[in-house]
């Protein structure tokens, strides 16, 4: 039998033991004896890894029985998983390990792991780990499985989902942090891992990553959600308040993850193409002759760019992808603009080059007077590039009788 089959069987069995059938009274000495952790990983050097983790785990103090659940599992042989991942298709599980394996596989990868002991009373700690129980066994009997939304449903939403039903009462939470949006948190995860990755993530998310959030909102980043549980605190019925987290430790411990370097930010590659802009647009002054292969290079970037922004804008179902005015600068109309471009240059004939980039431009401006988004400042760059391309072919032709070469 396979490892994963094996650690199945085993948790099957140490639900079975642990928690009551629906309706049954808890075993006797078993209630008591439940402590439930909120587990936080810290993040990893893969994408998905960039935000760290969330898992739940309940130990029984006398048989020292210990399992991990985490609403973060995902199978890589799910047939066209790349795609499906992509366009925000991917369905999730609930999983359960053994505390000991789950520890040591992020031990492996040098992530540390903390763990805070919830104040929750036995009763509370009972129906938390039922709901596990129910939960974990659909998985294993029904295929059960819901659909990850990075920013609303994920592994950390859903632990806290879980510890918010089981208390008896009501759980305070802290104030959310002020001025935080979906933008600002995913960038202090993602720049500390790579400024491209940050790039990247900022080219595709639209303006609802930039609106104000919430306690809630702010919860779907595990770091954060650790945070607002140590501040928080649970409200009895009868009105006695006591903190949400008992105590915590740090089960391992590990210097934070050094970022991925390449040889150029997405900065400094976009100032190096706007030297090269400003030296092709002098040359052509010099030599008396427009360089229509930069401008081809130029469409070529951008189409290419644009065809996943495109694809994302309007196929996926990730949040916040929907709403990316950066589509009206960034698309794919580039890409199918340029045979035709090619084909006129070829019979001498005029491009409507520096007509249609202008177009694109005045767009990009007008959304930024209409629709709040951030765009990273590298856009900004690129859009100068352009900026410099038009102005320069217009002044060029009006100043002088030329003709277009390949």
């Amino acid at each position: 039998m396979r490892f994963a089959q094996r650690m199945l069987l085993f948790a099957v069995i140490w639900l079975l033991a642990m928690t009551p059938a629906p309706g049954a009274e808890p075993h006797s000495g078993t209630k008591d004896t439940l402590e439930v952790s909120l587990l936080t990983c810290a993040p990893g050097s893969n994408v998905y890894e960039l935000y760290g983790h969330t898992a739940l785990r309940v130990r029984n103090t006398v048989s020292g029985e210990d399992m991990v659940f985490n609403y973060g599992i995902f199978d890589f042989r799910t047939p066209h998983f790349a795609w499906r991942f992509m366009m925000g298709r991917t369905d999730y599980i609930l999983g359960a390990v053994p505390f000991s394996h789950f520890v040591l596989s992020y031990m492996k990868e040098g992530r540390s792991v903390e763990a805070q002991v919830l104040n929750l009373t036995p009763d509370e700690c009972t129906r938390l780990s039922t709901s596990l129980a129910e939960t974990f066994r659909k998985v294993c009997n029904e295929g059960w499985t819901y659909r990850y939304n990075f920013l609303y449903d994920n592994c950390t939403t859903r632990a806290i989902d879980e510890i918010t039903r089981a208390v008896k009462g009501q759980v305070k939470w802290p104030s959310a942090e002020r001025g935080k949006t979906f933008r600002g948190i995913i960038n202090e995860h993602a720049a500390e891992a790579s400024p491209w990755y940050r790039f990247g993530q900022d080219l595709i998310l639209g303006a609802e990553t930039d609106a104000p959030i919430g306690l809630r909102g702010q919860m779907f980043a595990p770091l954060y959600a650790a945070r607002f549980a140590d501040s928080a605190s649970i409200i009895t019925p009868d009105g006695q308040i006591r903190p949400l987290v008992k105590s915590k430790t740090m089960v391992a411990e590990f210097a934070t993850h050094a970022e991925i370097r390449f040889p150029l930010s997405p900065m400094a590659a976009c100032c190096l193409l706007l030297l090269l802009t400003i030296a092709v647009c002098t040359g052509e002054w010099h030599k008396g002759k427009i360089r229509h292969w930069f401008d081809n290079l130029l469409l070529l970037l951008m189409g290419s760019t644009g065809c996943i922004v495109a694809l994302l804008f309007f196929l996926s179902e990730h949040p916040a992808v929907g709403s990316n005015a950066l589509i009206l600068l960034i698309n794919p109309l580039p890409l199918v603009y340029l045979p035709w471009k090619i084909w006129r240059e070829r019979h001498h004939r005029e491009t409507y080059f520096t007509q249609i980039i202008a177009v694109l431009l005045c767009l990009f401006c007008a959304s930024r007077l209409f629709i709040f988004q951030k765009f990273p400042a590298e856009i900004y760059v690129l859009a100068l590039c352009l900026l410099v391309r038009v102005i320069s072919e217009t002044l060029f032709k009006k100043t002088s009788q030329l003709h277009y070469h390949k």
